[in-house]
């Protein structure tokens, strides 16, 4: 009872009868190991309390504290045999909760306990693909030491390069290339990392892309390639960076549409001008037989088609 007694003190209620102190020793668990207070937590794990119970979600002490970053506790409520690599109703594990927050601190103490990287939830997120979406550079290192694939796809087929890729997320990017990370994976659209990081214009990623090899030239399903995808998005320096490092200007997508076609399309004379620059084919035609110049007399592009006509661009 002294025990008992003491527990309560520690939680700051009133004393209740050993039934209603069953009922409530599951919400106290959770609640202090989400506070971090780990006197209470110590003191109720002493006191037999199940460090495995659960709330109404099944998440369980271990993954509060996991969440929280309260690595004490995470500590403590593994010595006294909380389960590393128990689920909650969504399928997380207490390394998928702080994966997703950045708790490498924690993340270290599960790993080295047993948690399990191959995990996946419901979703098919892993904690791998938690970190890296996140832009946890750090963890996602952390985790690759571990064993975890730097070419770790979720269901949908997307690595964790490209969502870094997508996500302009250069740290993560560099961390993965640096522990292997295959460049030339496509997704099922046929879409690479390089891609991603074009259309979102995310320089920086495609920089340090290129330089580990990705091939300029790979299209996805469409036949669309980075500069392709970069022209469409209308990112300026994306289209220049990719035009400085060699890509072909004169490439055409699965409906012979040439990139002309959709400079023009995407309003942006800096685009435009940059692919005659490089070489692009003034008088190019679509399958239709139409060049770059009628498009832009077509959508009233007047300064489009006096930069086309001075290239050399008849109708």
């Amino acid at each position: 009872m002294k025990l008992i007694g003491r527990l309560l003190v520690l939680c700051g209620v009133l004393l209740l009868p050993l039934s209603a102190m069953a009922e409530e020793s599951i919400p106290f668990l959770l609640n202090a190991s989400a506070r971090g207070d780990i006197a209470t937590v110590q003191a109720m794990l002493d006191s037999g309390v199940n460090p495995n119970t659960r709330d109404k979600d099944g998440i369980t002490a271990l993954m509060y504290a996991a969440r929280k970053g309260n690595a004490d506790v995470v500590q403590a409520l593994l010595k006294k045999g909380a389960e590393v690599n128990a689920k909650d109703d969504g399928g997380w594990t207490a390394l998928m909760f702080a994966a997703k927050k950045d708790f490498v601190e924690v993340m270290k103490i599960l790993l080295d306990h047993g948690a399990d990287l191959s995990i996946r939830d419901e979703a098919g997120w892993s904690a791998m693909g938690l970190s890296a979406t996140s832009g946890f550079s750090d963890a996602v290192g952390l985790l690759i030491d571990h064993g975890a694939s730097a070419n770790a796809k979720s269901d949908d087929g997307k690595t964790v390069l490209m969502y870094a890729a997508k996500n302009g997320d250069s740290p993560t990017i560099e961390t993965l290339l640096k522990h292997g990370a295959d460049t030339g994976t496509r997704d099922r659209f046929g879409t690479t990392a390089l891609m991603y990081a074009s259309r979102q214009g995310n320089v920086p990623g495609m920089q340090l892309l290129l330089d580990k090899g990705a091939q300029i030239d790979l299209k996805d399903n469409t036949g669309w390639t980075a500069l392709t995808w970069a022209i469409r998005k209308a990112q300026v320096d994306a289209v220049k960076l990719l035009v400085e490092r060699g890509s072909d200007v004169n490439i055409k997508d699965s409906e012979d549409i040439p990139l002309l076609h959709f400079a023009v399309d995407s309003g942006s004379v800096p685009i435009l001008q940059l692919l005659l620059e490089h070489g692009a084919k003034v008088k190019a035609k679509d399958q239709y037989g139409l060049n770059a110049l009628v498009y832009a007399m077509k959508r009233g592009q007047t300064e489009m088609v006096k930069i086309l006509k001075d290239a050399g661009g008849t109708y």
